[in-house]
């Protein structure tokens, strides 16, 4: 690699970094924030939700690097023309044509980095997230001991705990359950301990009273106790099995055939990782490609946003396409070659107002004006 190809490459590194922070940053905030509801219905801590917006980082990187390089790359280009970078590029003949390889490089560098992604990384995050949300979802207690709040464990329930111990202790304890419209029951307590006897987990009330209200007839019946088991494994939900979807699984663990949704799968993520090559390109070639301008590049950096959404957007397409059964698996690369053809147009079209930039830079003998 050329040394002024190795200067792009590291200049490239920091605004590329700087716009994965900002962008990654914006979209995790959104998606943590979709959790939010699932952790406080489930009774969780701040801890289970950090827990859980972190398995979601990958999945955000994945959709993160390339508008990151792609915004990089328009960057840096910008910035080396209004330094008047590009124009010692100009004098010692490196065109758009060379000036992309630093580009392309960089592009290279995406692409290990959504390769890991795709195929390890967002798999593995995906699946302890999965994990944890089901395990989120036979824990039942936890919604039901919420203290100093009421919660309903179950429709025609609810359950109030005035306070809770370190050591499971719970005070001033009230249950409702109005499921039977032919009975009201309401179990009260001064204590309470939930214990386990055989995997069945009960809730030990002392020194408290079951109080029956019949609507019908309109009475009330007391009992007082001591000492009450109450069985608490009636407001367990049925949760079935846990469905290993093939986003959370690795690729060399989906079925290598030919045809379905793990074969799809499989050659979608190789699809993303090659689009990551190309999105940096894309993004110095808009600006390349129209030579240098005193009005700015507003125009050339709106269509190259317009075509990095185009064939983004076609991807989604192709893969729809497929799926439906209306073609083979090699029309999924689509987007991709399309993206490639369209760049190496524009590095020809960009060869001409290069060459007229430096004529109207240089004189005759080869010296600034």
């Amino acid at each position: 690699m050329k040394q002024l190809d190795r200067y792009v490459l590291r200049q490239l590194v920091g605004p590329f970094l700087f716009f994965l922070v900002i962008f990654g940053g914006i979209l995790w905030l959104n998606q943590a924030l979709r959790i939010v509801d699932v952790v406080i219905n489930n009774g969780q801590s701040g801890a289970v939700f950090a827990e859980l917006s972190f398995y979601l980082l990958p999945k955000v990187m994945e959709t993160v690097v390339p508008v990151a390089a792609f915004s990089a790359a328009v960057f840096l280009t910008n910035r080396m023309y209004s330094e008047a970078e590009l124009v010692v590029f100009m004098g010692v003949g490196h065109g758009p044509a060379n000036t992309t390889a630093a580009f392309f490089a960089f592009g290279a560098i995406c692409f290990a980095i959504m390769m890991a992604l795709t195929h390890w990384i967002t798999p593995l995050a995906l699946g302890k997230f999965q994990d944890r949300q089901y395990e989120m979802s036979q824990e039942y207690l936890t919604q039901f001991v919420v203290p100093g709040e009421f919660a309903s464990p179950e429709a025609g329930v609810t359950v109030f705990f005035g306070q809770t111990s370190p050591n499971g202790a719970l005070r001033d304890v009230i249950i409702n359950d109005r499921r039977d419209p032919s009975v009201v029951v309401t179990h009260t307590a001064n204590e309470g301990q939930i214990i386990s006897s055989g995997d069945v987990p009960k809730l030990v009330l002392n020194k408290g009273s079951i109080q029956q209200f019949y609507p019908e007839t309109r009475t009330l019946s007391t009992i007082q106790f001591d000492g009450l088991n109450y069985d608490l494994s009636q407001f367990a939900k049925d949760v079935g099995d846990r469905t290993i979807r093939v986003e959370e699984t690795f690729t060399w663990n989906l079925p290598q055939s030919t045809a379905g949704t793990a074969a799809i799968e499989i050659h979608d993520r190789m699809v993303k990782s090659l689009l990551a090559i190309v999105v940096p390109v894309l993004g110095a070639i808009v600006l390349l490609s129209a030579g240098y301008s005193r009005s700015g590049f507003f125009l050339r950096i709106a269509l190259g946003v317009v075509f990095m959404v185009m064939v983004n957007a076609a991807r989604g397409f192709v893969q729809g396409f497929v799926e439906d059964g209306g073609a083979g698996m090699a029309v999924l690369y689509l987007p991709v070659v399309v993206a490639f053809v369209v760049i190496l147009f524009m590095v020809r079209l960009g060869q001409a107002p290069w060459k007229s930039g430096l004529r109207g830079i240089l004189n005759p003998n080869g010296v600034r004006t």
